[in-house]
């Protein structure tokens, strides 16, 4: 059985309104954060991509708010429609080292540190570029 990428697969809620809450506030703190990460080294995509699965799980009208916005809806459709492009690839690596190689050699002295930000950074990078790569930008 396939799905069209325009229809993405339904979350299933959780039944418990506790867990559905949890989810609720884990999105807000996720959105809280797309406002502030215009600060360098802080991640936009990664905050929208979490808040859209967080209100997924909790809040149909928030989600389809996040889904439909102008800026960051583009982010989540992009990313539902195949992947990254190479463009946004070579900018999330790129902060990626910028941002681990800043706190590896400025802000921190201890080698093991040094050795856990750099297998992080390692990871980051292996994540980004193994997500399918989309070759034409999604309107």
């Amino acid at each position: 059985m396939t799905q069209s990428v325009d229809q993405p697969v339904a979350a299933r809620k959780p039944r418990s309104r506790l867990l559905r809450g949890v989810y609720f506030v884990l999105g807000m703190i996720c959105l809280g954060f797309v406002y502030i990460s215009v600060l360098p080294g802080i991640p936009t995509f990664d905050f929208v991509i979490l808040a859209a699965f967080f209100f997924s799980m909790s809040s149909d009208r928030l989600h389809g708010w996040l889904v439909n916005h102008p800026v960051f809806g583009k982010m989540i459709k992009g990313y539902r429609s195949g992947g990254l492009t190479v463009r946004t690839k070579w900018v999330a690596v790129v902060g990626i080292l910028a941002s681990l190689s800043f706190s590896a050699f400025v802000l921190t002295s201890n080698t093991a540190l040094r050795i856990v930000l750099a297998a992080v950074g390692a990871v980051g990078v292996w994540f980004v570029l193994s997500r399918p790569t989309r070759t034409e930008p999604v309107v």
